[in-house]
């Protein structure tokens, strides 16, 4: 297809769909995508994407963590949006702190992080503790509107390294 061709057709299929035209086989369902992925900061690996590239919204999924260092209480969960491997190459969207983990070897203590997109754009975190045996549903800790068009990025990083500087105790 022309490169033209296809930009104008796209076009005309958004205007269909803002102006309320409705298309009874549902050809004229825009889907959503996500176009970076997001994920969290780690010890090992400076970025590991929990939600990927180009998925259609809305979406769900989870990842399984742990400690990284023995007796470890708490600690840091930094979200990052990008496409680099490292996460200073990344947008910094948000952080929190789980507190109250038992003392255990590292490695043995596990947290669940799921990422929500909704259908309105919204990425909702949840994270929490994993007790064998409990059926505790996660409560959301954080909710950003995808994309965030915040021209401060730099200052939530400024914020996170001023709080926690060298004491940072990533997953």
């Amino acid at each position: 297809m022309n490169p033209l061709e296809a930009a104008v057709c796209g076009t005309a299929l958004q205007g269909a769909v803002a102006s309320g035209i409705s298309d009874p086989l549902g050809d004229l369902d825009p889907l959503t995508i996500q176009t970076t992925p997001i994920g969290i900061q780690t010890n090992r690996n400076p970025f590991v994407s929990i939600i990927p590239r180009n998925i259609t919204i809305p979406v769900h999924k989870e990842l399984i963590v742990t400690t990284g260092n023995d007796n470890q209480k708490e600690v840091l969960i930094v979200i990052y949006e990008g496409d680099a491997e490292k996460t200073e190459g990344n947008n910094l969207l948000g952080y929190f702190k789980i507190a109250g983990i038992p003392p255990a070897p590292k490695g043995v203590p596990q947290i669940k992080v799921s990422m929500d997109i909704n259908a309105s754009n919204v990425l909702s975190l949840f994270a929490g503790l994993i007790i064998p045996g409990s059926q505790q549903p996660l409560v959301p800790i954080m909710e950003v509107r995808m994309p965030t068009v915040d021209d401060c990025y730099g200052c939530c990083a400024e914020a996170l390294h001023r709080e926690y500087l060298s004491t940072l105790n990533f997953i």
